[in-house]
């Protein structure tokens, strides 16, 4: 009778955990569920209308969550979830993808599908977040940033990458590399020693023209698209991992 007793709690405790587990999972609210509070009710309605433009025309199907916090879930595994249960993309094309933004930890992420990751690939998903999204949440831009974020995602999915930010190659931010810097100072710290009879000054010159070479700055583009309402999403799911994951 004990063991009957004990099982039955056992079993009334696994089912309130995967209650509580599934509610971590909020319903969607169309194209842009934005819990997290970034967005003005026009500006969400912009978006909207964007993203279902966007899906009549090419049938991918690209959706927006922001939430207030990740509480103690992994910012991937929360995507992987959210994208699985709403079934983003078609079925059997599995053509969907999730951008997912969490104010308390400011951190993105964009889930992509089965089907879209040939053409929204963790590179350019990376790319994406770091030269349109981060830049513009840095600035408090969080519409810009939200919006070039997405219309990168349409284009990208086209296969179209030209408004996407590219990378130089070991950096993410754009910068020149550390070793030719260096090496240039030193030539320049050279030439300022042989024309000048070497001293202090020089080498501060030579510092001071080291720190201007080594600032620099970003920028996002991005293109409109028609109006719509939410014709739901195509009960695809089809989500494997594929995306990347960034902050501001």
């Amino acid at each position: 009778m004990i063991k009957i007793i004990r099982n039955a709690v056992i079993f009334v405790v696994l089912l309130l955990a995967v209650a509580v587990h599934a509610q971590d999972i909020p319903d969607n609210d169309g194209w842009v569920t934005d819990l997290g509070g970034f967005l003005t009710p026009q500006q969400e309605v912009t978006l909207e209308q964007l993203m279902e433009s966007y899906k009549q025309g090419s049938s991918n199907e690209i959706a927006l969550l922001t939430v207030p916090t990740l509480g103690r879930r992994s910012l991937e595994g929360y995507a992987l979830e959210v994208a699985r249960k709403w079934r983003i993309g078609e079925q059997g094309k599995n053509n969907g993808a999730l951008l997912l933004v969490s104010r308390s930890e400011h951190k993105v992420r964009i889930e992509v599908g089965r089907g879209l990751e040939g053409n929204i690939t963790d590179a350019i998903s990376g790319r994406i977040i770091r030269g349109l999204i981060a830049p513009e949440f840095k600035k408090g831009h969080f519409y810009e940033g939200l919006s070039a974020g997405i219309q990168a995602m349409h284009e990208a999915a086209g296969g179209d990458y030209g408004n996407i930010p590219k990378e130089i190659k070991g950096k993410s931010d754009g910068s020149i590399g550390l070793i030719p810097l260096l090496i240039m100072f030193f030539i320049i710290s050279r030439l300022f020693r042989r024309r000048h009879g070497g001293g202090r000054g020089s080498g501060l010159l030579g510092w001071l023209l080291l720190g201007s070479m080594m600032s620099g700055g970003g920028g996002s583009s991005g293109s409109g698209f028609g109006g719509g309402s939410f014709s739901g999403f195509g009960g695809g799911g089809g989500f494997s991992g594929g995306g990347a994951s960034g902050g501001w």
